[in-house]
Formats: C-alpha cells, structure tokens, sequence
C-alpha cells in the first residue's frame, strides 16, 4: 500500500493520525507505520480503508493514479463476451443511437 497515498487520503478527510486509528480499531502506532511504509494492513482493513475514503484498490495500492473506479465496465464486457449475436447486433443498434443522441 501506498503510505503516502494514506496520509493524503486521511488529511483530505479531515481525520488525525489517532482519529482514523480509532475508526479502523487499530493502533496510533499501525496507522503511524502504514503511512510510512513500514508495515501493510491486511487485506481486509484494505478494503475497508478504500471503501471508507471512496476509492479503488489500485488507487490505494498506487496501481493506478485515478481515484474512483470506472464501476461496471469489467461486469459489462463480461456480460457481452456471453450474448449471442442478434442481441450483439440490437446492442449495436442501441448505441449507435445513444451516440447520435449524446453527441458522443
């Protein structure tokens, strides 16, 4: 985990190093650690911190430099890989027709 990315995170949220340790049941000392570097939450305390400041995981991680994660477009080419081709060709036909009314 990006420490860095922590700190930033927990300031922007307006939270003290013991505030947020205390949200999370964790020690002054293991937030103080994580943010520099020093030891890693688990996976699960992961989780709960990105979902608690609204961001990804590859966020957190420093995987990615774009905060919120673009929801549902994993899901959406997964549910497409799995049509069969007329409905391929009527969602075709669909978004032709969003782009024309969106301008896209």
């Amino acid at each position: 985990m990006q420490g860095e990315r922590l700190a930033e995170l927990r300031k922007d949220a307006g939270l003290t190093q013991r505030q947020f340790a205390q949200q999370l049941h964790v020690s002054l000392n293991t937030v103080s650690s994580w943010e520099r570097n020093l030891a890693d939450p688990d996976d699960a305390t992961k989780i709960q911190i990105a979902r608690q400041f609204g961001v990804s995981l590859d966020y957190l991680m420093g995987l990615s430099d774009t905060p919120h994660p673009q929801s549902g477009n994993i899901s959406v080419l997964l549910c497409v890989q799995n049509m069969p081709t007329a409905a391929l060709e009527e969602l075709n036909r669909f978004l032709v027709q969003l782009k024309r009314k969106y301008g896209i």
